[in-house]
């Protein structure tokens, strides 16, 4: 992540937060509808398992890696050009701050698990 003032730092903590949390209910979401499933009858328990099983090891693990890999910057400027965060909801501050990321993002030059940061591309060491 890029050195960012401490405000805006705890800005980008507190809504990486949010869109990991927006993020997992979406995942979470698809997984309840694989209850419903099994509760209607249509497929058994032992299916049921190996499909949460398959969730802890896909999406929940995908998530937990990419929003754990220290880019929360990266995170929240994905987040926000996503439409997982609402752009209105985000302090002026804060969109300032990640203005050169979330511009990438709009264009479509970045996705926060290609494995190259921002910083690398500002020149800036990790």
């Amino acid at each position: 992540m890029r050195e960012y003032p401490k405000r805006v730092k705890q800005l980008i903590r507190k809504y990486a937060a949010q869109a990991y949390e927006a993020e997992l209910g979406l995942a979470l979401g698809e997984l309840e509808q694989q209850f419903a499933i099994w509760r209607s009858g249509q497929i058994g328990a032992g299916e049921l398992s190996d499909r949460v099983h398959a969730f802890t090891r896909g999406p929940a693990r995908e998530l937990w890696g990419r929003y754990n890999a220290r880019i929360d910057d990266m995170q929240v400027a994905h987040a926000i050009v996503a439409g997982i965060l609402p752009r209105d909801a985000i302090p002026t501050e804060l969109l300032d701050a990640l203005l050169p990321i979330i511009a990438l993002y709009e264009q479509g030059q970045a996705a926060p698990d290609q494995g190259e940061t921002l910083d690398a591309r500002f020149g800036e060491a990790e």
